[in-house]
């Protein structure tokens, strides 16, 4: 993945062609059961993965919509719900009624492998895609009943180092299982730091026990805006060392738009090309644009491989490639004029040819080719 632009596909559950858009992909986050053997047959080489939310309930392995409701796991399985601090509200996620259940149980990891992993790996996938492993306690878990007593694992609150490092524990026993099957899959967690930097202890222990990133938060903080200043940065680093590690990493960027805008694409582009190495997709979507086969004109860029890491100079951020040049300008209020190199001639993603200065707003990124 070395040259130009690569592409992955989040879910598919809007494709019907499977076998014809396969070639486009280095990836797939989420791959429909039914899909499989098509992808496969588009793509010898793309990487399938099968799709749970990390601890809730996700129904059946073929049918995802199977999942159980409060009555059902407090007759089997009472001391997996995973509750709020009243002791009485399960902590469900994003409006989701499938049931959170307490991850730090191990039996959970065996029922997982049990109901998800083991049928994905006779089924020809590559990868378990674990969703919404958080950092952060978003959802004020709290705890959980042993035997009818309750017991508090958690405050509640969103920095818990508790729940920071069940979750560790938590992926270090499934990768370890994971890997154990007879054909063995790969865990890829959607992954969201919580504002931990990139460097900190904790980060790195995660990163031992998986096997790559999917980044939905992307440069564009999940459609909340767009990701600035030093935390664009950090991103820019996190996604160096993560491929520093000849791990996979997929970076999703949703924007909250009707449609996408040439500007939004590049700044997505650009910023993805800051950080791109041997290993690293991108994926642009509008919010929660999942599951369609959605490829726009401007990944065809053949801008070559980089030939340097990102450096700084004119206020903004600068990658050199073979066939072209990526530029960012993080800032979230400042707008700068840079002025390209003497003797060089460059044209945009549409073909037109680049003036020796370039205008760049706040959080804004530009793509360019290496013009005849």
């Amino acid at each position: 993945t070395w040259n130009n632009i690569h592409l992955f596909q989040s879910f598919d559950y809007s494709i019907s062609n499977p076998a014809d858009i396969a070639k486009h992909y280095d990836f797939v986050w989420g791959a429909a059961v039914s899909h499989v053997a098509a992808i496969r047959s588009g793509n010898p080489k793309i990487y399938i993965s099968y799709y749970i939310p990390f601890h809730r309930d996700n129904g059946t392995f073929s049918d995802n919509s199977a999942y159980h409701d409060l009555t059902y796991w407090k007759a089997n399985h009472p001391d997996w719900i995973l509750y709020k601090c009243d002791r009485v509200t399960p902590a469900y996620e994003f409006g989701d009624p499938n049931m959170p259940l307490d991850f730090a149980n191990p039996a959970l990891v065996s029922w997982q492998i049990q109901s998800y992993a083991q049928p994905a790996s006779e089924r020809g996938y590559d990868a378990i895609a674990a969703d919404n492993v958080d950092l952060q306690n978003i959802y004020h878990a709290c705890g959980v009943y042993i035997h009818g007593k309750w017991v508090q694992r958690y405050s509640g609150q969103l920095d818990d180092p508790q729940w920071r490092a069940d979750i560790v524990i938590w992926l270090a026993r499934m990768q370890q299982a994971l890997h154990h099957l007879r054909h063995p899959l790969a865990l890829i967690p959607n992954l969201a730091l919580g504002g931990l930097p990139p460097g900190d202890r904790l980060v790195q222990q995660v990163m031992s026990h998986i096997d790559g990133v999917l980044d939905e938060d992307g440069f564009t903080d999940g459609a909340r805006g767009y990701l600035t200043g030093s935390s664009w940065v950090q991103r820019i680093q996190f996604m160096e060392s993560v491929q520093a590690q000849y791990k996979p990493y997929y970076v999703v960027n949703q924007f909250q738009v009707p449609s996408i805008s040439r500007d939004q694409v590049q700044w997505a582009l650009a910023s993805y090309l800051m950080g791109k190495e041997h290993t690293a997709a991108v994926f642009i979507s509008t919010y929660q644009g999942y599951g369609a086969d959605t490829r726009y004109n401007e990944y065809n860029a053949q801008i070559g491989s980089p030939q340097d890491n990102m450096y700084q100079s004119q206020n903004v951020y600068w990658r050199d490639y073979s066939n072209g040049l990526s530029i960012v300008n993080p800032d979230p209020g400042e707008t700068y004029e840079v002025t390209l190199r003497a003797g060089r001639k460059y044209i945009d993603l549409y073909g037109n040819p680049a003036g020796q200065t370039i205008t760049l707003p706040p959080h804004s990124g530009i793509v360019l080719l290496t013009g005849s």
